[in-house]
């Protein structure tokens, strides 16, 4: 699936390998060889430094448990 948004410098959100979580607002585009995680809670690209938290504590995550409420 490609990115229906523009990727302001991509350097800081290519990921090499496809990121993984069972939040249902975490949604992984792939671009040119290289992985984009997406938060749709947040609407913005999530960097790759934040993303290991998207995948071990999306559950606590205080940004999905508001738009879990906002639904």
């Amino acid at each position: 699936m490609s990115s229906p948004h523009k990727i302001m410098f991509p350097a800081i959100y290519a990921l090499p390998s496809r990121p993984n979580s069972p939040c249902e607002f975490m949604k992984v585009y792939e671009r040119e060889g290289y992985y984009i995680a997406w938060c749709s809670a947040w609407e913005r690209p999530i960097t790759k430094g934040s993303v290991y938290k998207c995948e071990r504590y999306w559950s606590t995550c205080p940004l999905r448990r508001s738009a879990l409420k906002s639904r």
